[in-house]
């Protein structure tokens, strides 16, 4: 099997490789993620620009046409740069959900705004007793005339607070519906925060928010196949920028090791820290072996992609934070300061095990998936 690049994806590889060497040092991630948004909209533009925004969209509603191999690319080369602009929240879960569902005024009302990089979007689906379980919620919507009426919270809402139409799941009477919400809406409340590696969150509140009767993305009967196909691209996705961080990680310690001097020689000569940078290597593979797997199963409608993409996030998460604590150690105290980046991706590879469920809640989907309840 050839799992080389083709021409156009080497052209997306190199041309965000590029971006990022020149305009994403670790000082001016830091820069843009303090800034109000929590990201540079200067930045955003800029990926709007250059077509970033359009890739995984069908192009009959103005995107790209990509795959979901195209999306893994430019999510690993963020994961490589710990890019912080909100592309997950907006293009991979907002945009994506609204091009599955069939309500062509919504499509009109937002996608072209999104690809433009005018309009920000939200997926909101977690509350407290979810456990990343779609319809553990407790949020519901009633018909009132000619729309519906709102009530509920949500959690953890990835670009919560810049978002300017956040996606709502709701029970419509038996069936889990999906809403676009307008974030200027009468009865919306939204409180902001920051996760460990310094992304902007919102828990949201609905108290009597009305909607029109065109808010709903899709049939409730429909919206449960939408979401989970949305989130299982997304968790790959997610997983190539974890891949991502972790190469980057290997890259610097090897670098450190072959520059900081003890006893009169490098560290990096020392057998011992040769065997710690080897296994971070081995490591670093099994996930891009995963991740490829991953992408060909889904890419071929595989019946057994669902597990490959469990197996595929729980390696990343658990070989990504064993990575990074390598790297730590490996650098000594400096892997803890400021001074170099090695924390911020440590701190950033713990979020990604703890999105879309940690290691160990997919290990549990991947022992459901594979043997059933007896697992």
């Amino acid at each position: 099997m050839d799992f080389s690049l083709s021409d156009e994806q080497q052209l997306l590889k190199d041309s965000v490789d590029k971006y990022m060497l020149e305009r994403y040092s670790s000082e001016q991630r830091r820069g843009y993620m303090n800034a109000e948004a929590g990201f540079s909209t200067a930045v955003w533009s800029d990926f709007a620009e250059l077509g970033w925004l359009t890739v995984p969209l069908p192009e009959a509603l103005g995107g790209y046409g990509g795959s979901v191999v195209d999306t893994s690319l430019l999510m690993e080369a963020f994961g490589r740069a710990a890019v912080v602009e909100p592309y997950l929240g907006t293009v991979l879960l907002g945009a994506q959900l609204l091009s599955g569902g069939n309500n062509a005024t919504l499509q009109a009302r937002y996608l072209e705004e999104i690809l433009s990089g005018q309009c920000q979007a939200a997926f909101a689906y977690l509350e407290r007793r979810s456990r990343h379980q779609l319809t553990a919620i407790d949020s519901r919507a009633e018909r009132q005339g000619e729309g519906f009426v709102l009530n509920g919270s949500k959690s953890l809402v990835l670009n919560g607070m810049a978002a300017d139409v956040i996606l709502v799941t709701a029970w419509l009477e038996d069936a889990l519906a999906l809403f676009a919400v307008p974030a200027d809406s009468a009865g919306l409340s939204r409180e902001a925060f920051q996760l460990m590696d310094g992304q902007a969150v919102a828990n949201l509140r609905f108290d009597q928010l009305t909607l029109a009767t065109d808010s709903l993305v899709c049939e409730p009967a429909d919206s449960l196949a939408l979401i989970q196909r949305v989130i299982d691209e997304a968790t790959i996705a997610v997983a190539a920028q974890g891949l991502g961080a972790m190469e980057t990680l290997l890259k610097a310690t090897v670098e450190y090791s072959n520059t900081r001097k003890q006893f009169g020689q490098p560290i990096g000569k020392f057998q011992a820290l040769q065997h710690r940078m080897v296994d971070m290597y081995t490591a670093t593979q099994q996930c891009r072996s995963l991740l490829v797997r991953a992408l060909c199963s889904h890419s071929a409608g595989e019946p057994q992609a669902a597990m490959d993409i469990a197996a595929l996030k729980s390696m990343v998460g658990k070989l990504g934070r064993s990575v990074a604590e390598e790297a730590v150690q490996l650098h000594g105290g400096m892997g803890v300061t400021e001074e170099l980046s090695v924390g911020d991706y440590l701190k950033r590879l713990m979020v990604i095990d703890s999105l879309f469920g940690d290691s160990a809640w997919q290990r549990r989907r991947f022992a459901e998936l594979r043997y059933g309840d007896v697992a």
